[in-house]
């Protein structure tokens, strides 16, 4: 499968940056003003139902597509992908839960924060698992962007009287940062011959399944809200999944997934700045610190990556 044009993946990277760092307003406006894991205030949805709906309507809208390309593709997903694709389902379900949860329990800055602590996962396992090489640009980069989402997580957890559910949402969203991180290798590896709408169709299904029997088992509510919180799953549904995470998926083919890892840092500063505006949650001082830090960080980490596609479009011109 050919990469991207650079255009291409650079646009990519942007309008999936923006489209994630929605996702923690929509979904405290989906949670409501007295958010909970499993149960919420009349009208409401809990975290757990707002993981399931939009994993599973997710899938759904990208059913059509997928089945048209997979037919045009002409041969079958491999028994060894459709280990990988659940695998990597199973992951997603088990990161929605624990942001959305994070987000019912801590403020948006902190959880957005820690939850994107992932590229220290990612280039871990792409180095052990995928045989990725880090290059040094891009550890800088890694390391301003982590550094930057420190600062603005300390910042928000100091102006804070933290207790226990705080703590444990701020645990959540590190665990949800763990396990972003075999979603992503794996579809680093998946998406090498599996087209992006079939891939994130089928990610999605068993994300939403998986979500689904939790949802059950703990008697979660998952209709009979109110239109405004069906409005903001929806949000949720066509902006960070559609055009968050599927951008994403699509751009694995072109980009290793520490790079995606690394843009995805952004997200702090976009749902700080949200918080800020549209929930009155002010953000602390040491945020305007640290988030010219993850802004600068990207840019480092993307400008290796166009220097190098550069660098190999010139060989393949001399060879």
């Amino acid at each position: 499968m050919r990469p991207l044009p650079r255009p291409a993946v650079l646009l990519g990277l942007l309008i999936g940056a923006v489209a994630v760092s929605t996702s923690a307003i929509l979904a405290r406006v989906a949670m409501g003003e007295d958010p909970g894991v499993a149960t919420a205030a009349q009208g409401s949805a809990p975290a757990l139902a707002v993981a399931f709906w939009r994993t599973a309507l997710g899938a759904l809208a990208l059913a059509p597509s997928a089945v048209r390309r997979q037919r045009r593709a002409g041969r079958p997903l491999t028994t060894v992908r459709h280990r990988q694709l659940f695998g990597s389902g199973c992951s997603l379900a088990l990161h929605f839960a624990l942001f959305q949860g994070a987000l019912a329990l801590t403020t948006v800055a902190s959880a957005v924060t820690l939850v994107t602590m992932s590229p220290v996962f990612v280039a871990l396992g792409g180095w052990w698992w995928l045989h990725e090489r880090t290059e040094r640009r891009t550890v800088v980069g890694m390391a301003l962007t982590i550094v930057g989402a420190v600062v603005i997580g300390v910042g928000d957890a100091t102006a804070l009287d933290f207790g226990r559910q705080a703590l444990l949402g701020d645990a959540m969203a590190f665990g949800g940062a763990i396990a972003i991180t075999g979603y992503l290798l794996v579809g680093r590896v998946a998406r090498r011959d599996v087209p992006a709408t079939v891939y994130s169709c089928v990610v999605y299904a068993w994300a939403a399944l998986v979500l689904l029997v939790v949802c059950l088992l703990l008697r979660v509510p998952l209709v009979g809200y109110a239109p405004t919180t069906w409005l903001a799953i929806a949000g949720i549904v066509i902006g960070p999944q559609l055009l968050g995470h599927t951008v994403f998926n699509t751009l694995l083919a072109s980009v290793p997934a520490t790079v995606v890892s690394i843009v995805v840092l952004s997200e702090p500063v976009g749902a700080g700045l949200l918080a800020w505006l549209l929930l009155d949650e002010l953000p602390a001082g040491p945020f305007a610190f640290g988030a010219p830090l993850v802004l600068i960080g990207v840019a480092i980490a993307t400008a290796r990556r166009r220097r190098a596609r550069e660098a190999a479009e010139v060989t393949a011109r001399e060879t």
